[in-house]
């Protein structure tokens, strides 16, 4: 897995040295590919077969979530690419659609996404 950490607003003078620790404590009960499976479960429930999670990766926010992105997938063309994310709760499980957006806007997306791919 890939760590990445990104901090922003910080001016460095040139040729500073930098020393940074990052200390997390929080149980992760929940896999990455368990939040898979789980994503792709919410999906299928709730928009049906055509949208696929893809790898997660780990998020940190006021807890741990795994985002995971969506992929639209028709089964005649095959991935066409991400049209949102979700996040699944490393602790419990829960999944809910990441950055603001509902199931309509997500729909919208992906019907976007297929027009352009086949004109």
């Amino acid at each position: 897995m890939t760590q990445q950490a990104s901090i922003s607003g910080i001016q460095l003078p040139p040729q500073s040295r930098v020393s940074l620790k990052i200390e997390i404590d929080s149980d992760v009960n929940i896999t990455a590919f368990v939040a898979r499976q789980k994503a792709n479960r919410f999906l299928i429930m709730q928009v049906g077969d055509q949208l696929a999670a893809g790898q997660p990766d780990l998020y940190i926010a006021d807890t741990l979530y795994w985002r995971v992105p969506i992929q639209f997938a028709p089964s005649r063309q095959g991935a066409l690419g991400v049209v949102g994310h979700l996040l699944i709760n490393a602790q419990t499980g829960d999944a809910h659609l990441a950055d603001g957006i509902t199931l309509t806007e997500l729909l919208d997306r992906a019907d976007t996404l297929y027009a352009r791919t086949t004109l």
